[in-house]
């Protein structure tokens, strides 16, 4: 790990609820289309990702706290009515695990070795987001604590040997 990167804790929230809109067309104005409703709803979002996909569709995934996932999928299956999607699908069965620290974009492995920890412990990482204060990987919520024990070992133990 580089000098300047330093991890500080891992971290395991089951909270949150994943929403993906399925087969969305790949046309400017569609994200806001699917955004605007939650935000006037009040239902804050997180780690959006969009995967573009080959035949001018694309598929939108993200976060919303459990207690909005309701409004949210009816939100979410209204748009994609208007939108011509081709669904919505929806999972309470995720946890995020989150390796916290600073500077972490100073270290170039530090992704890798990350993915790789989980590998290891036979996690699967749905969704991953990342910046210079942390790395948040969605897995399952039955793999959740398995993949906090792996990144802590890893990471906090090594951290304090050194």
């Amino acid at each position: 790990m580089s000098q300047k990167a330093k991890i500080e804790s891992v971290n395991v929230d089951h909270s949150a609820a994943r929403i993906t809109l399925l087969g969305v067309p790949d046309i400017p104005g569609v994200a806001a289309k699917v955004f605007s409703p939650l935000a006037a709803s009040g239902i804050g979002v997180e780690m959006i990702v969009q995967n573009n996909m080959r035949g001018g569709i694309t598929d939108i995934g993200f976060l919303v706290r459990k207690e909005r996932l309701d409004d949210a999928v009816g939100a979410c299956r209204n748009v994609a009515l208007e939108i011509e999607a081709q669904g919505v699908s929806f999972s309470t069965e995720i946890a995020c695990v989150t390796v916290a620290g600073k500077d972490l974009t100073e270290d170039a492995g530090l992704p890798a070795k990350t993915f790789s920890a989980l590998a290891e412990a036979s996690v699967n990482i749905e969704m991953i987001v990342s910046n210079a204060l942390s790395i948040t990987c969605v897995v399952a919520a039955a793999s959740a604590e398995k993949a906090a024990a792996a990144l802590s070992e890893n990471f906090l133990q090594h951290s304090r040997l050194t």
